[in-house]
């Protein structure tokens, strides 16, 4: 606990006794001096890291600078060719040039991205969102390197980044998921004998990543075959990987997600739920807390099994579960 007080002196060698204030601090059972108060206090507002790194691009990035700046903390932006001019380029203190155009070629060049925080002596990575934010791979790569990765623990990134691995993960730890085939075998004819049985509508989903990139709604057999060869496509530009999943597709989902917070102590909580079913392209347009019309008893469930996923994977830091609802209350 910490005490301020202030001490008051009265010199006697002034006739007019003079008043003098002194700050001090009282930590544990020991006060201490003005200057020690300071140097306390000093401490105590020094931020985490002198300087990181942000490895995205757009809003992500202006947002993560701009709190960097009120923490104190200097930024470090990359960029390709086409955002030599892009707002988070001008707004950071220092900007390097990583590659041309396409992703592929920039945000997701890991070797790059680590030589520019070795030459900018940034001592922590900020990922944002897509693009590495989600590669187990890169942080393992910064942990040998003694750099901090801004986000969760590689190992919950393994078993939560993958989504084949994850719902594996969940359904062990009891927590409902969408009927399909999560499993490693990528064969299109295989692929295609999955989605015959589950029965179409199917989804077929990028296994990396998320934002809807990867994500293609098949209503026919016979478009099985072009719809995965697109979303592989847009999944391995994105993220790097082309792995697939397919699942049910529900034609009148309402999708609500659960934040957690868990701690190092193994604490974990949830802030309550939101109804995110408002979406255009798979990507969320409105949000609504709390979420409206749900019985008591399925919203204390989506809490319950929301901090459940976290523990089974032994997450640190904020996350988002979400559920896919079938119809307007289960």
């Amino acid at each position: 606990m910490t005490i301020l007080r202030a001490c008051l002196h009265l010199p006697a060698s002034n006739y007019f006794a003079r008043s003098v204030y002194r700050a001090s601090v009282y930590r544990g059972n020991q006060w201490y001096s003005s200057a020690a108060a300071a140097a306390v206090a000093e401490n105590e507002r020094k931020p985490l890291f002198d300087k990181i790194l942000i490895a995205n691009r757009g809003e992500i990035a202006c947002r993560v600078i701009s709190t960097a700046k009120r923490l104190g903390i200097k930024t470090v932006a990359i960029y390709s060719e086409a955002d030599a001019q892009a707002m988070h380029v001008k707004l950071a203190d220092e900007a390097y040039l990583i590659g041309t155009a396409p992703a592929s070629d920039s945000y997701l060049q890991a070797d790059r991205i680590i030589n520019v925080v070795n030459q900018s002596g940034a001592q922590a990575i900020h990922p944002g969102y897509g693009f590495l934010s989600e590669n187990a791979d890169f942080a393992e790569q910064l942990g040998k390197q003694g750099i901090t990765f801004i986000g969760p623990p590689e190992a919950a990134m393994r078993a939560m980044g993958s989504k084949s691995e994850s719902k594996r993960i969940m359904q062990e730890a009891g927590v409902p998921v969408v009927p399909g085939y999560h499993g490693e075998n990528q064969d299109p004819e295989f692929l295609k004998q999955q989605a015959d049985q589950i029965g179409y509508p199917v989804l077929i989903k990028a296994v990396l990543g998320g934002g809807g990139k990867g994500m293609r709604i098949v209503e026919k057999p016979q478009d099985f075959a072009m719809m995965l060869e697109s979303s592989r496509r847009e999944a391995l530009k994105s993220f790097g990987d082309d792995n697939v999943l397919v699942e049910k597709y529900l034609t009148k989902p309402r999708h609500v997600e659960v934040q957690v917070f868990a701690d190092k102590l193994g604490n974990v909580v949830h802030l309550f739920e939101r109804d995110c079913s408002v979406q255009r392209r798979h990507q969320k347009i409105i949000e609504e807390a709390p979420a409206p019309d749900l019985l008591p008893e399925i919203r204390q469930q989506l809490g319950a099994k929301a901090v459940a996923a976290a523990k089974a994977v032994n997450y640190l830091g904020a996350c988002t579960v979400e559920f896919i609802m079938e119809d307007e209350t289960q």
